[in-house]
């Protein structure tokens, strides 16, 4: 096994500490080190790389769902873990992120199959005109935030968003979040799960956002505990926008 093949562990230069909160999140991946170590122990082993083509086809299976969609923000784009296979796809693509530094190897990393454009920002307060993408994909992301966080962020793509809404969540179904709840029970990990909706909860959520769910695709059916989630701005309060 190669030095990057082995699994992100706390020891890594780019593993944040899950016991921390939104705001440390905030500031950790802002750091050049974390920037040009995220990639390596994430997408390079072939496991890894089999769970990123999985969650790259319940991407494309959300879009598929989707009507007249050309300009896609993807944020936090990251390294550009989706920028490159959105714009293969035919997409218009902006990439967003907090992390300038983020930012600077995704324009690297994208070159021949780059975004049409990259805007450093908080997800929290987006510097984009209302209605000014057809869909805002977020991946990734919304498990290091908080709830009140997560209501601002959602505001925020609902905001910016024509329609659609495309947003990876972790959930507590499934045998991953069953089996973690017996380790913690028995004191045999520290490692919290947090931000992990039930189905209810994430209706809830959305709909005070003003969002509808459309679909939630699985990303894998047995330990995954990872949706991505198709949402859309109901008719109704699309128009009352205007």
């Amino acid at each position: 096994m190669s030095e990057n093949d082995h699994k992100p562990s706390a020891e890594d230069v780019s593993r944040a500490d899950r016991r921390r909160d939104y705001g440390y999140k905030k500031g950790f991946y802002r750091d050049e080190s974390v920037a040009a170590d995220y990639d390596a122990h994430r997408f390079t082993s072939p496991s890894r790389r089999r769970r990123n083509k999985k969650k790259w086809a319940a991407i494309q299976a959300a879009l598929g769902r989707t009507r007249d969609v050309r300009r896609v923000l993807d944020m936090p784009c990251g390294t550009g873990r989706f920028t490159g296979d959105l714009t293969a796809q035919g997409y218009e693509v902006f990439g967003s992120d907090i992390s300038l530094e983020m930012l600077k190897v995704a324009q690297v990393a994208g070159e021949g199959t780059a975004a049409i454009g990259y805007v450093q920002a908080d997800a929290e307060a987006l510097p984009l005109a209302a209605r000014s993408v057809d869909c805002v994909i977020s991946i990734r992301f919304m498990l290091h935030v908080d709830k009140e966080g997560r209501r601002k962020i959602l505001n925020e793509m609902r905001r910016v968003t024509r329609r659609w809404l495309i947003i990876d969540y972790r959930h507590r179904h499934g045998s991953r979040y069953a089996w973690w709840r017996i380790r913690w029970t028995l004191g045999l990990t520290k490692d919290p799960l947090r931000n992990r909706l039930t189905r209810d909860e994430l209706e809830v959520e959305l709909q005070e956002a003003g969002l509808d769910i459309i679909e939630i695709f699985p990303v894998a059916r047995a330990m995954s505990d990872k949706w991505v989630v198709l949402a859309e701005v109901p008719p109704v309060a699309e128009d009352s926008c205007e």
